[in-house]
């Protein structure tokens, strides 16, 4: 099982630096979309951590709303995050919203917070807590 949990934590931090490097080069409505996607792979972590595999971004949404939030000790906040970071990236990548850099240092720094508490529940999740 653990095999399975190390890609989408790595991802994760992937799509963090990203999308920082995508701010930094001055495309901050592609970063939005990279700050998104980092967001879901730590809800996948932590669904594959229970068992779950949801096949759409929809899916996975809807069950780390349920499981991981609802039911496994972690805040609200963070299932209002990662749909605020999934309706974001709909606007700038379906509707070709252009999001300014403070909107993308803002979903970045979400999606960091996001990270980071995913990333300690599989943690504790791992050594038994």
């Amino acid at each position: 099982m653990s095999g399975q949990l190390v890609a989408p934590l790595d991802r994760a931090r992937e799509e963090l630096r990203a999308a920082k490097a995508l701010l930094d080069s001055g495309f901050p409505s592609q970063a939005i979309p990279r700050a998104y996607y980092a967001g879901l792979q730590v809800a996948v972590a932590t669904l594959l951590m229970l068992g779950e595999r949801p096949t759409t971004d929809a899916g996975v949404i809807a069950a780390f709303g349920r499981r991981v939030v609802g039911n496994g000790g972690v805040d609200q906040e963070a299932s209002r995050t990662l749909r605020k970071l999934f309706e974001d990236r709909n606007d700038v990548d379906y509707a070709l919203v252009d999001a300014p850099a403070d909107e993308a240092r803002r979903a970045i720094a979400a999606a960091e917070r996001l990270v980071d508490t995913g990333t300690r529940w599989v943690e504790r999740r791992k050594n038994g807590r």
